[in-house]
């Protein structure tokens, strides 16, 4: 029985470049979530009006008056660019991943695998579009 230094090598690669992540997304467990941060009216229904406290997430996705102050209201476009933010991460994440194992493996393949990766993160930033056309129509008004 031989010891494949190949798939040996690939694990360690992985193992050495998902350990920083696994310590950061463990850091990041007590983070509110939306739930938690989007009010409810007096008659229990969910509402577009986020809850005033002093979490940094709900500050994040509060529309701005034009003077740059919080107004409370909850931000559509803001909302759309976390959750854009998220699937790129998460994308970026996938692919590098396998793109250390094929650099390792066959580095031939190599050149192929990030020409289609380019092309599928210039399809997740049309994610962030509503909050680059809302940053637009603030500049106008």
């Amino acid at each position: 029985m031989s010891i494949d230094w190949n798939i040996t090598l690939v694990v360690v690669a992985l193992v050495a470049f998902n350990v920083p992540i696994c310590v950061a997304a463990w850091k990041f467990k007590d983070v509110s979530g939306l739930a938690e941060v989007i009010g409810s009216s007096g008659d229990g229904t969910k509402r577009a009006v986020l809850k005033t406290s002093d979490s940094t997430l709900a500050a994040m996705l509060q529309e701005k008056t034009p003077d740059g102050k919080p107004s409370g209201g909850l931000s559509y476009s803001r909302v759309t660019g976390l959750i854009g933010a998220v699937v790129v991460a998460s994308l970026f994440w996938i692919m590098s991943n396998i793109s250390i194992a094929i650099a390792i493996v066959d580095p031939g393949q190599l050149a192929d695998i990030l020409n289609g990766i380019t092309k599928l993160f210039f399809v997740g930033a049309a994610l962030f579009l509503p909050y680059a056309f809302n940053q637009l129509k603030a500049l106008i008004q």
